[in-house]
């Protein structure tokens, strides 16, 4: 259209000066390359925290039978967290989910709510490293209960 009105006016325009259509072009140009740019830099940063958030993460698999302790609310607070249990586990359903037999029901957790439970070996017996004996004769008993307490 500009090349159109300069032909038949004869007028010359500076080629500083731009058409609005030309600005807006411009602008749409610019507008893309900076989005680009953003994307780009954005996916560096995020592969970049990614290699942060990965170097202490563990790969956490579970079999069916394994005991394991969830992560749920607290009954008083629900946003206070603790771990209960142990569960055992179903089944793995996809990825990193697992159903788990909690009292009376069944239900779907993620293995980052999970904890492997490993149970303790009883015994019977009881390990005394240190023993003292105290023999108190008559009217010292007072002293005696003194010893105990500490004082």
């Amino acid at each position: 259209m500009s090349i159109l009105r300069d032909l038949m006016t004869n007028e010359k325009v500076e080629p500083e000066v731009k058409t609005t259509y030309e600005y807006v072009l411009d602008l749409k140009d610019r507008l893309q390359s900076t989005c680009e740019l953003a994307q780009s830099e954005m996916q560096k940063l995020q592969i970049r925290q990614k290699k942060y958030c990965d170097r202490k993460t563990k790969v956490r698999t579970f079999e069916k039978g394994d005991e394991v302790l969830v992560l749920l609310p607290t009954d008083s607070n629900k946003l206070l967290l603790q771990r209960k249990g142990p569960f055992e586990i179903l089944e793995r359903v996809r990825g990193d989910d697992y159903r788990i037999q909690l009292v009376g029901r069944t239900k779907t957790f993620h293995a980052n709510m999970l904890k492997k439970y490993w149970s303790r070996e009883h015994e019977d017996r009881v390990h005394v490293s240190h023993a003292m004996v105290f023999e108190p004769e008559e009217g010292d008993e007072d002293e005696f209960v003194d010893i105990l307490m500490g004082l």
